[in-house]
């Protein structure tokens, strides 16, 4: 079954990457000055997702110290979201049990569904340059729909909601700036998702606050078909590649992101200490690649990436 899943903020939400509140431990330190990103992770969209199969499933015990999967239970589970966390190094396939592929998240308001993508319509790639390209703009700024409505600016879809204070107890360097953000006008999150087991419309989590989102479910045939009408390579999702994209493409406008995840396991009986993996960077989602090398197309085919909705692209045709 593919499913169409929307994701409507019913507060103000905080998506992170590297930033993080207060001190980490003792090799590094956090931020107290931390800004959502726009789009949630494709890793938060599988934890939220493993974690409400499992509660629909009722497999999942929850209860005030805290959610476990219980013994008599740990086959239902694995056969419903599997048992490994996802690695974004493994070079194999891994198993999310009935998750079988979900697409890099979007955006939708009513029927119209929109991706982010570098303006290359507006100034075209001419002989080594953009035509009519003024650097007080920023290229990265867009949004296009998929539907023929209007590109849209970061300011016709999300708010700043602003939050200074100081943390309990007053301790050094107490004082924070918070920057959360909020969908305007209709908008929603959405991506779809294949899988061989139900999914129901629920109030769920998502982001380093916690906020509360309402997810809506509906059965759907359509996909992300995108296609560039300049023959670029254009990336639908986030993306890892470490190839030199300079000996790959004759010409990119990229913008990067880093990423990491937490590595250690939740206890029920024990305080985290938190411990996260090594810095990774990602081209970031609406990136463009004009005349890349069939090495570099042949590298963004990862299939284990692929699966969870990262390095996820489109090559249109010349028209």
């Amino acid at each position: 079954m593919r499913y169409l899943v929307t994701l409507r903020p019913l507060e103000p939400f905080m998506f992170g990457g590297d930033q993080t509140f207060g001190a980490l431990g003792v090799k590094e330190a956090g931020s107290y000055l931390v800004k959502s990103r726009t789009f949630p992770q494709q890793t938060a969209i599988l934890g939220m997702l493993k974690k409400e199969l499992m509660t629909q499933a009722g497999v999942l015990t929850r209860k005030r110290k805290g959610e476990w999967v219980d013994k008599e239970k740990h086959t239902a589970a694995k056969a419903l979201v599997g048992s490994e966390k996802f690695n974004m190094l493994s070079e194999t396939l891994q198993d999310f049990g009935s998750i079988q592929n979900i697409s890099p998240v979007f955006l939708m308001k009513q029927e119209q569904r929109y991706i982010k993508k570098v303006d290359s319509d507006s100034f075209p790639y001419v002989e080594g340059k953009l035509e009519n390209y003024d650097p007080k703009n920023d290229i990265y700024d867009n949004f296009v729909s998929l539907d023929g409505a209007h590109p849209v600016s970061s300011e016709a879809i999300f708010k700043a909601v602003e939050q200074t204070g100081n943390k309990k107890g007053g301790e050094e360097n107490s004082l924070f700036k918070k920057t959360s953000l909020l969908l305007k006008d209709g908008f929603t999150f959405a991506f779809y998702i294949d899988m061989e087991t139900e999914l129901k419309s629920a109030l769920v989590t998502l982001g380093a606050d916690r906020s509360s989102f309402m997810m809506q479910v509906k059965e759907t045939t359509q996909a992300l078909d995108y296609h560039d009408k300049n023959g670029y390579l254009t990336l639908l999702s986030d993306a890892y590649i470490t190839l030199d994209i300079k000996e790959h493409a004759r010409f990119a406008i990229t913008s990067e992101l880093s990423h990491r995840n937490l590595t250690n396991k939740k206890h029920v009986t024990k305080k985290n200490a938190f411990e996260k993996s090594d810095t990774l960077y990602l081209y970031e989602k609406g990136s463009v690649f004009i005349d890349p090398s069939d090495a570099l197309i042949r590298h963004i085919n990862n299939e284990n990436l692929q699966q969870i909705g990262y390095n996820i692209y489109t090559i249109g045709e010349k028209k």
